[in-house]
């Protein structure tokens, strides 16, 4: 696992909230980890595992305040044996395959706390109980002069042993806050593969990032220009790929500023996206997928 070195920076930023939380987490020393969560924070968690479980939202839990994140930290680091060899292909960027691994990819918060983001990806080895896929996205609030973790959401595929789906919490799909309309247009958009009018959320401040689980690739796109052509891509090879796009988590949270989403579809067989808005705007958008294996078409020979 790697992160900057000890000493990098500045009090008071993101940087420095990620290194202490890099350094608790690798010593499992649950007080240390708890100085970056407040009673404001929540960590959302679903396990992709129970997708095809009893109904959407199941497996979906949220952890509220630090009583609910120190218990949830307490039986995730016995779950690792407390051993961070255990811990496996860190990313999202860097050399995932390397002895050291990669690293998480660390925004600061300049122009609005609403930029400030950690995007994180992970497996494990070696355990009983093993962590197949996993993605944590955080966003984080201003508190006096520190930053604090705001919003944490993490979606893990643990199949073994098999999991007991059991239909999860649910917040409300629809409210006044300017989250509910520009998620209304942007589930519109995607559902009918519409690139222009999805971009009624997204302007020049916007970023999104995705990682792919099956080729361990991570991309970058800022801007107006780049996005829309992420979606025309995706969109054509949802196309391309037969449709078949199912949700299977949905929770907006204009408390937090965010959507949890965790969909899938024939050329996607797993895909997460956390957003993070500003206002109408999303200004941080993370998405993790597994694309699917291309076959070789017996008739054509080519790659499908």
């Amino acid at each position: 696992m790697t992160t900057a070195k000890p000493g990098e920076g500045e009090k008071g930023s993101v940087q420095a909230v990620w290194n202490n939380h890099f350094d608790a987490f690798a010593t499992f020393d649950v007080e240390k980890i708890m100085n970056d969560y407040d009673d404001e924070s929540m960590i959302a968690t679903f396990n992709d595992a129970c997708f095809d479980g009893v109904s959407q939202n199941s497996s979906y839990a949220m952890h509220k305040g630090k009583p609910a994140i120190k218990t949830f930290f307490e039986k995730l680091f016995v779950q690792l044996n407390e051993t961070l060899a255990n811990i496996d292909s860190i990313g999202p960027s860097g050399d995932m395959n390397s002895e050291a691994g990669g690293s998480p990819v660390v925004m600061e918060g300049e122009g609005g706390a609403f930029n400030a983001n950690v995007f994180l990806t992970w497996r494990t080895k070696n355990l009983e109980m093993p962590i197949e896929y996993a993605t944590d996205s955080f966003s984080f609030r201003k508190s006096g002069e520190t930053y604090m973790i705001d919003y944490q959401t993490i979606v893990t595929t643990e199949s073994n042993p098999t999991p007991t789906c059991v239909e999860g919490q649910k917040g409300p799909d629809t409210g006044e806050e300017a989250i509910y309309a520009a998620w209304g247009n942007h589930l519109n958009a995607f559902g009918t593969k519409d690139a222009t009018k999805i971009m009624n959320e997204y302007d020049e401040n916007s970023i999104v990032q995705v990682f792919d689980n099956r080729v361990k690739k991570y991309s970058k796109f800022e801007g107006t220009v780049a996005i829309k052509q992420m979606f025309v891509d995706l969109f054509k090879a949802i196309k391309d790929g037969g449709e078949g796009v199912e949700v299977g988590l949905l929770e907006i949270d204009p408390k937090h500023n965010s959507v949890f989403l965790v969909w899938k579809s024939i050329s996607h067989p797993r895909a997460t996206d956390t957003f993070i808005f500003n206002g109408k705007m999303i200004a941080r958008q993370n998405i993790v997928v597994t694309t699917k294996v291309p076959t070789v078409s017996a008739e054509h020979g080519m790659l499908v």
